[in-house]
């Protein structure tokens, strides 16, 4: 559609100023009071399509400043994650694997898993309804 292009919605809102203008003037010429030609139907109708104008205007510009700003992300990113990778590369060829401590302890996960047993059994749930024994 045309009217999805903010050239397009533009133009309308030029051409649509320029109808406002030329049917005050008419009505200015006519003799009719300010008071008046607020509330002449026609003015009336000119200004609120003129409002619509101006907020789809307003849209365009919203949705262009939000492809900018995703664009910048996105190179900000591409170039967050292409430099980590140089800078992982030479640390992991300078490292050395370390030798574990002979009298440590042994693996700690073990140890938890261990204390969290002995510490208190659990019991098993009741269910909600027991039937009684008979």
């Amino acid at each position: 559609m045309a009217s999805k292009n903010k050239d397009v919605r533009l133009e309308q809102r030029r051409v649509l100023e320029k109808k406002l203008e030329l049917r005050l003037s008419k009505l200015a010429g006519q003799g009719v009071a300010s008071e008046k030609t607020k509330s002449d139907p026609l003015v009336k109708n000119l200004k609120s399509q003129i409002r619509e104008t101006n907020i789809r205007i307003a849209a365009f510009d919203k949705k262009t400043v939000k492809i900018e700003e995703l664009k910048q992300a996105k190179e900000k990113k591409l170039a967050e994650k292409s430099a980590p990778k140089e800078a992982k590369v030479a640390p992991e060829k300078e490292s050395k694997p370390k030798k574990k401590a002979a009298g440590g302890e042994k693996d700690p996960k073990k140890k938890s898993a261990e204390a969290a047993a002995g510490d208190a059994p659990k019991k098993p749930r009741k269910k909600k309804e027991e039937a009684p024994a008979e």
